[in-house]
């Protein structure tokens, strides 16, 4: 595994590798494997699943680089760097789902040479941006499939979680949140993993996420998730169908059955309408969330659908 943070659209991005170093040479490499994250962006929450997912890949000899991106602003880049991610304010259009979708096709034709054809995973938000990502012919003609995990495509707003976010989450955190986030950041740092500690202990969320979640917690990096998220509920509405038609071949959907995010309604009102889409219901209880608690399982799933198109 190899990271650092380099600058994309000019920002200072958190990239993850497995297999290939993004300024190593590729002229050997035919195929690889680019995960676009959800929201938060944070790729320190995907070592486990891209670590996990490089390594089924390779036991069957498809030694597939593994390439993780966050989004634009979710992760700063370590105090002593000379580099600094630009403020929300003044810069809306560097953050928001545009701006994250221009993010990641600077990313692409600035580090995936042409040859080189692209099995792209879209966790969630990550999944509309890839739609998003089609409309681009440079970037599609490079795709050889896109698998849709527990993809936020639609109707986000009505789901159960979308209305817990606009009618209660987003309202106190305009009231609370600038406070909350910049006195737990005063608060000393032991203080601060203690309490994430017993909030992973309640949810059952392992301890090596404690780094990454304390990246979570900086004011900087809060308001820029929200922000995202904020904008996702109102621009995330109807179904691009169009989109979907137009790329059948390309594309892989993962639905969960008990997701908060995407309502298991949106996954049979899909099929019913499009009864050709590659669609698959999970099976094992994976979690939307499913990098916190099920990644080497979910792992296991990707692996085998990417297998299924390895040249």
């Amino acid at each position: 595994m190899q990271e650092a943070y380099v600058n994309i659209n000019n920002i200072p991005t958190h990239i993850i590798t497995w297999g290939k170093w993004i300024e190593e040479s590729l002229n050997d490499i035919q195929e690889i494997v680019v995960c676009i994250t959800g929201n938060p962006g944070l790729p320190g929450f995907y070592t486990e699943f891209c670590g996990a997912l490089q390594k089924e890949l390779g036991s069957d000899g498809h030694n597939l680089p593994v390439w993780v991106i966050g989004h634009a602003g979710h992760d700063d880049p370590p105090e002593a760097s000379i580099r600094e991610v630009p403020q929300l304010s003044g810069n809306a259009e560097l953050f928001n789902l545009k701006g994250q979708i221009d993010h990641k096709i600077d990313f692409i034709k600035k580090y995936v040479p042409q040859h080189v054809k692209i099995h792209l995973i879209g966790h969630s938000i990550g999944a509309w941006m890839i739609l998003q990502l089609l409309k681009e012919p440079e970037i599609r003609d490079r795709i050889k499939k896109c698998y849709m995990l527990f993809p936020t495509i639609e109707r986000m707003m009505e789901s159960p979680n979308g209305w817990l976010f606009t009618k209660v989450a987003m309202p106190l955190y305009s009231v609370f949140g600038y406070v909350f986030f910049n006195a737990f950041n005063w608060l000393p740092a032991w203080i601060r993993i203690f309490l994430i500690q017993i909030y992973f202990w309640i949810f059952a969320i392992p301890n090596h996420f404690l780094g990454t979640a304390l990246k979570y917690t900086k004011p900087s990096v809060a308001e820029k998730v929200v922000f995202l998220a904020d904008d996702e509920m109102a621009r995330v509405s109807v179904l691009q169908r169009d989109i979907i038609e137009e790329n059948l071949h390309l594309l892989k959907f993962y639905y969960g059955t008990t997701d908060g995010w995407v309502p298991l309604d949106y996954y049979v009102q899909l099929k019913s309408a499009l009864p050709q889409l590659d669609a698959q219901l999970d099976n094992k209880n994976i979690a939307h969330a499913f990098v916190l608690r099920h990644s080497k399982p979910m792992a296991s799933i990707v692996s085998n659908m990417i297998k299924q198109n390895v040249q």
